[in-house]
């Protein structure tokens, strides 16, 4: 190993390691997210019981390893978790009903997932670096390293995560074989995909995306065929549909022994209860308006609005670099243009993280300003700027990188997960104590408990909340009237009145906590005050049966 080689593993593992303490500070500024408590409560159980059954909405792989430290740790609401009738009670078990402070169960599952974006980030790297030479592997390792977005995302129990950590790294894997095909590059190969297949439904959008890299290659001159195995020009399509049968067999070993094998049938029924849900729609928001049915466009104006705008550039000048082949191409703009465009046609417009998978290639893409050959030195300074400009964006954002969106972006032009997940009750804590308000008028978004953190409220109509609805009275007479609107409520969704909180949509918050949480100061809006406790007499929606 070089000096040179040296250097550069020591500034990745320096990358990395900014990418957890950007993680850490994260985990300790935001409360649980919608899903989280319920994914590590069917963790829990997958582990007690080996049901699996309990979560059909994703598969179990990320689940059990979420549930490690749970499981090796014992918690003692394991026994509630388990005897619970559901995973939205069970994960409520398993955070506030266990006597263990919520944090305490949470942050190490937290920081599994976070591992898993620390591989999202060498992944990236290392495939610019095979292809493009070291300093596009650093740019790409960098770019991953600085993205709000992806940390976000790798910091709350998302299996988004799993599934962009496998996607590039199948394809990354699949561009190896083709190069310099072994025994052993197909086992992992084979194994990663089952793996991917393990981590999301989603992921069939993804293996889509990998069958159309690898026709094309072929197509354009490529030999895809078992090791040891030379097809003649006509058979270069029968040797292709060989290993795509190896590769299968190799992946669904795999994916039934995420289920353990004897539970492999889960894994089907999940996969149509996804496909069912999702042609029933939802309720789903862009740019002010609401819809039952999603947008098609709705993911390039979610990708434009909440990766920083320095990526943006790169990956667009980078995928346009010059390039000494273009056959490579494929494995890098087939794999992820697929997925979003079938991400895109299921318009389960839940947010930015449904297509993580294909930001992660963004990357790779970016690296390649680095990369050898014509006008090197004018791309080395537009890289430096990018990278700057994006590295800026994602400290600004810190510790609240769930809610951030780029200069592009106006006021509130997205909501639910891309804004506000549930995860902002911490910084209205820490809002409360500084500015000594005792008690607040709340309409939460999520499944935290306010309790949780010791705050002092009166339940407006919410969304999310397990169990009975908690808070206190506030007098009418009380010396202040503070509320507090999520964005996805001030948005109107999930809500049985869309137009609900419009009244203080339309007038400037006092503060914004942790860009998720408005608050408004109507001490001395009387009538204001009023309506906002009439409010309190309306029903609250039921709780969720189930999210993507």
């Amino acid at each position: 190993m070089t000096r040179a080689d040296v250097a550069a593993a020591a500034v990745a593992a320096g990358l990395v390691g900014w990418f957890w303490w950007q993680g850490e500070r994260f985990i300790a500024a935001n409360g649980p997210t919608f899903d989280e408590a319920a994914h590590l409560a069917a963790g829990v159980t997958s582990w007690a019981t080996g049901d699996f059954r309990f979560n059909p909405e994703d598969p179990p792989l990320m689940k059990w390893w979420w549930a490690v430290p749970a499981v090796v740790g014992r918690p003692p609401a394991s026994a509630a978790v388990t005897a619970a009738p559901d995973h939205w009670r069970a994960g409520n078990a398993l955070l506030y009903e266990s006597g263990v402070p919520s944090a305490d169960v949470l942050t190490p599952a937290r920081r599994m997932n976070l591992a898993v974006g620390c591989g999202v980030v060498l992944v990236a790297g290392w495939w610019a670096y095979r292809s493009r030479g070291r300093l596009a592997g650093l740019a790409a390792a960098a770019f991953a390293a600085v993205d709000p977005t992806l940390q976000a995302l790798a910091c709350v129990l998302s299996t988004d995560v799993g599934l962009a950590f496998f996607a590039p790294l199948t394809s990354y894997l699949l561009w190896e074989y083709a190069g310099r095909p072994a025994r052993t590059l197909l086992a992992a190969t084979g194994v990663s995909l089952g793996l991917l297949l393990s981590t999301k439904f989603s992921a069939v959008g993804a293996v889509a995306g990998l069958v159309a890299a690898g026709g094309v290659y072929v197509l354009r001159g490529g030999v895809l065929a078992l090791p040891g195995v030379t097809p003649t020009r006509e058979g270069r399509g029968r040797a292709a549909v060989d290993l795509l049968f190896r590769l299968g067999v190799i992946a669904a070993v795999t994916l039934a022994a995420t289920y353990g094998f004897a539970g492999f049938g889960e894994w089907g029924r999940g996969l149509r209860f996804q496909v069912a849900r999702s042609a029933a729609g939802g309720d789903f928001y862009l740019l002010g308006e609401r819809s039952q049915t999603g947008w098609y466009h709705y993911f390039l104006i979610a990708v434009g609005l909440k990766l920083p705008v320095g990526l943006l550039v790169a990956s667009l000048l980078g995928g346009v670099s010059p390039a000494k082949s273009t056959r490579s191409y494929g494995w890098v703009l087939l794999v992820p243009v697929v997925f979003f465009a079938l991400a895109s046609y299921s318009r389960v417009d839940l947010g930015v993280r449904v297509v993580l998978p294909a930001v992660v290639f963004l990357y790779v893409l970016a690296g390649r300003l680095a990369a050898p050959g014509p006008y090197r030195l004018p791309r080395l300074v537009v890289l430096a700027g990018c990278l700057g400009w994006a590295a800026a964006a994602g400290w600004r954002a810190a510790p609240h990188q769930l809610a951030y969106l780029n200069e592009l972006a106006g006021e509130l032009p997205l909501a639910d997960s891309n804004l506000d997940w549930g995860q902002g009750l911490p910084a209205l804590k820490a809002y409360m104590d500084r500015e000594g308000i005792e008690a607040v008028h709340l309409a939460y978004f999520g499944t935290d408990r306010p309790e949780a953190h010791g705050l002092r409220y009166h339940a407006l109509p919410g969304f999310g909340r397990v169990g009975l609805v908690g808070g206190v009275p506030i007098p009418a007479a009380a010396d202040r009237c503070i509320v507090v609107v999520s964005a996805t409520h001030l948005a109107g969704l999930y809500l049985p009145d869309p137009d609900l909180y419009r009244r203080l949509r339309d007038r400037p918050p006092t503060a914004v906590l942790g860009g998720c949480l408005f608050v408004y100061d109507l001490t001395d809006d009387e009538e204001a005050g009023r309506r906002v406790r009439a409010l309190v007499t309306l029903p609250l929606p039921r709780r969720p049966v189930g999210r993507v």
